[in-house]
């Protein structure tokens, strides 16, 4: 999980422009002032990023933490 929460860090950073700072386990996107449409865009970048399947429901209302639990699950399951 470690690894890919750093994944989501740097893309919300690079591509998104949130202050390292402000990027933590415990925040939502929407904690990050991202909307539901940049949730959807974050998931685009993480799928291409990550190489897996990413489901951007599962980003509304989660923590960072929780998104790359299930993230990490997943990539564990297409193993």
């Amino acid at each position: 999980m470690d690894e890919i929460y750093e994944q989501i860090k740097v893309v919300l950073g690079e591509k998104f422009g949130v202050d390292p700072e402000d990027i933590t386990p415990d925040v939502t996107l929407a904690d990050l002032e991202l909307d539901s449409l940049a949730a959807v865009e974050v998931a685009d970048v993480l799928q291409e990023v990550l190489g897996l399947p990413v489901d951007d429901s599962q980003f509304g209302g989660s923590t960072l933490r929780v998104i790359a639990e299930k993230l990490a699950e997943g990539r564990v399951k297409s193993a």
